[in-house]
């Protein structure tokens, strides 16, 4: 079974998102953020680890991870 997870990254101060980051899950493809800061990933297991830009930002079961989960970039 495969479990897609949403990602936002946010600008800190504005709260907008952030369009072009990197994001991914352990093992999984890279995809970047749309113009609204938004990313899909994809994890064919029910545990994911969730990367923004290289930095860990999520690691816990797939179903219960927040939706979405809000990454706040400085």
């Amino acid at each position: 079974m495969s479990y897609a997870v949403k990602v936002m990254v946010v600008d800190k101060k504005s709260r907008k998102g952030l369009s072009g980051h990197r994001v991914k899950s352990y093992g999984g493809s890279e995809v970047k953020t749309d113009s609204s800061g938004m990313a899909t990933v994809v994890s064919n297991s029910s545990s994911i680890t969730v990367y923004v830009n290289g930095f860990e930002v999520y690691s816990g079961s797939a179903s219960s991870a927040p939706n979405p989960i809000i990454y706040e970039k400085a």
